[in-house]
């Protein structure tokens, strides 16, 4: 087993359970990713297996159509891909740009979707699917937040090459976008057949109950992944930080990012019972209202699903040697 998180993690939400069409969509994604060239090797493969994604997407929406499912797992899969592209690779900033500029060509409305490479087609295709339906100012958050998440790649690439990481303040509103939530918060809308106005999404409640939620998140990611980031020499990690520029033991580095994820539920519990009267004063009503409360209680559900997933997928729970097998050789960006 990797370190084990604290065992005094604070979680008022209770699980919500997990999709029933969890296999159908896991059977789907390995099709898509085969067809989309996007397992080029046996630990490629390996390395999906290890993440579960099926699994994390059941829990996140446990009672969306098999069809919807499906879909958000295969963009979570595609998304790892990604992630895996950068983190465990040295870094090597020419290499990001290359890859964030030929991924922002999707949104161009003239984009061709063919002979681009894996990554871009499978992308091209996830994004006419995901987009199919969805409203103006919908499209322009995801867009938004997908162009936030990929260029902090590009930013970690010269910080590590630099030696001029973040301060706790500025990893902190890093990590927001870079553990990419926002925009899986944005697709998963989807499954509640929900498609939230500008006028909601720029209210300061709602927008705290996202940070909130994100950043909790994505500091949990970090106490799961301490080990394998420190096995690979990837600092952009709470815990790593405070050990690094605070001298902070590993105990006392846990124990600071622990105190973190309270006060992040804490941050939390207050934007939720601030947003129905920020609604109210707005003049939002009816449908608007009723379905802005039920995202709220949905990104609840989404901070429970991310703490059992966790600790239920062998991404986190086995040692570096294990979780990141097959990874580890990866020594130059062209390999």
């Amino acid at each position: 087993m990797s370190t084990p998180p604290p065992p005094n993690v604070f979680m008022p939400f209770p699980p919500a359970g997990s999709n029933p069409h969890a296999p159908q969509a896991e059977a789907a994604m390995w099709a898509w990713l085969e067809t989309c060239g996007l397992l080029p090797t046996e630990a490629a493969r390996l390395r999906v297996e290890r993440t579960r994604p099926a699994l994390m997407y059941a829990q996140w929406c446990p009672t969306a159509d098999p069809d919807v499912l499906a879909l958000l797992t295969q963009y979570l899969a595609w998304a790892f891909i990604v992630d895996d592209e950068f983190d465990i690779r040295i870094p090597d900033p020419d290499r990001c740009i290359a890859t964030v500029t030929a991924l922002d060509t999707v949104f161009d409305p003239h984009f061709r979707a063919a002979g681009n490479g894996p990554l871009v087609d499978a992308f091209a295709d996830l994004w006419r699917r995901l987009s199919l339906g969805r409203s103006e100012g919908w499209r322009k958050a995801f867009r938004s937040e997908v162009r936030a998440w990929l260029w902090t790649y590009y930013r970690e690439a010269v910080g590590h090459l630099t030696g001029h990481l973040p301060d706790m303040d500025a990893y902190r509103a890093h990590r927001r976008d870079g553990v990419a939530l926002y925009m899986f918060m944005d697709i998963s809308e989807i499954a509640s057949d929900v498609d939230l106005p500008e006028s909601v999404r720029q209210l300061a409640a709602f927008r705290d109950l996202r940070d909130a939620a994100e950043e909790h998140m994505g500091l949990y990611n970090d106490i799961c992944s301490l080990d394998s980031d420190e096995r690979v020499g990837y600092r952009y990690n709470a815990a790593l930080l405070l050990q690094d520029n605070q001298d902070f033991t590993r105990e006392q580095a846990v124990g600071a990012v622990n105190n973190m994820l309270t006060a992040c539920l804490q941050r939390f519990h207050t934007a939720m019972e601030q947003l129905p009267v920020q609604l109210e004063t707005a003049g939002i009503k009816g449908q608007t209202y009723a379905d802005t409360l039920r995202t709220a209680e949905d990104y609840a559900r989404y901070v429970r699903a991310n703490f059992d997933y966790h600790q239920q997928t062998p991404r986190y729970t086995s040692v570096p040697e294990v979780a990141l097998e097959g990874m580890l050789g990866l020594s130059t960006p062209d390999e």
